[in-house]
């Protein structure tokens, strides 16, 4: 071991030492946290709105079914359960308590009344443990394979409009200056449209101040067209086993779950 190494590891030791009582109590927390949420994976080998945009091929090893080799960030889970709350704080108690009311101003849109229920290729998935209000579906439509497999936070019915509804939460630095939908959630937005053929509203929460601001998205062929582009070139590439172009991103991928094969340009799993 290299004088550095050595020099790292008795600074960790005595960091370690000389935690105190209360950073021992979070830190027994953190580690309760990681350990009881992570290992969560796609049982269904599918594109998924959350991540078709993003690098192509990570969705290319996702749909290889690579194995993900990442590390479970306890902040990391911690929003993500934060996220969830809020969630389930607008589905439950604001919209579907709305819903109740006789003459209520918005109105929960049922999944028989969406546009491509009953179409053939796509399938709505109402036996989940989420609030009603969501909808979750599996659409073999626009793909020779793999499915899109989503879930939007609900869909409803305002001043003669219907619209998918989607809820993000943000932090106040980002909400401040925020004044339209972020473009990832765009492209995600975009392929919701495809699949359920309606409008998106969207609606951010900030997690410092409470505060919300919303966004009412229509999307125009081009959009839908570049979605559609996207869905089958990944496609294309998976079928064929051909690897797309690497999207270097430094942060990204440093914690890529799929770091260690495109590295190598592996294109296949052993």
């Amino acid at each position: 071991m290299g004088l550095a190494s050595l020099a790292r590891k008795v600074k960790q030791e005595m960091k370690e030492q000389n935690k105190s009582y209360e950073e021992r109590f979070l830190e027994t927390v953190d580690q309760f946290i990681v350990q009881s949420r992570g290992g969560e994976k796609h049982s269904l080998l599918a594109f998924h709105p959350s991540s078709f945009y993003k690098c192509g091929r990570a969705v290319y090893y996702e749909l290889k079914g690579f194995p993900k080799k990442e590390k479970i960030y306890a902040r990391s889970q911690r929003i993500l359960e934060v996220g969830t709350a809020l969630h389930e704080w607008v589905q439950r108690k604001v919209f579907m308590q709305m819903d109740l009311l006789p003459d209520a101003p918005i109105k929960l849109i049922p999944v028989k009344e969406l546009p491509p229920y009953g179409k053939e290729g796509i399938e709505f998935i109402t036996d989940h443990a989420a609030p009603d209000m969501e909808i979750k579906f599996i659409d073999s439509r626009w793909t020779l394979k793999f499915p899109i497999s989503g879930m939007v936070d609900g869909a409803l019915h305002f001043m003669d409009r219907d619209f998918i509804f989607e809820f993000k939460t943000i932090n106040p630095n980002d909400f401040e200056y925020l004044n339209a939908p972020l473009k990832e959630h765009l492209k995600q937005g975009a392929l919701y449209c495809l699949c359920l053929n309606l409008p998106v509203m969207f609606v951010y929460f900030c997690k410092g101040t409470q505060n919300w601001k919303a966004f009412f998205q229509e999307y125009n062929n081009d959009q839908i067209n570049w979605v559609k582009n996207r869905l089958s070139e990944i496609e294309n590439c998976v079928l064929s086993s051909s690897l797309p172009p690497p999207e270097k991103n430094s942060r990204a991928c440093s914690f890529c779950g799929y770091k260690s094969y495109c590295d190598k340009e592996i294109a296949v799993a052993a």
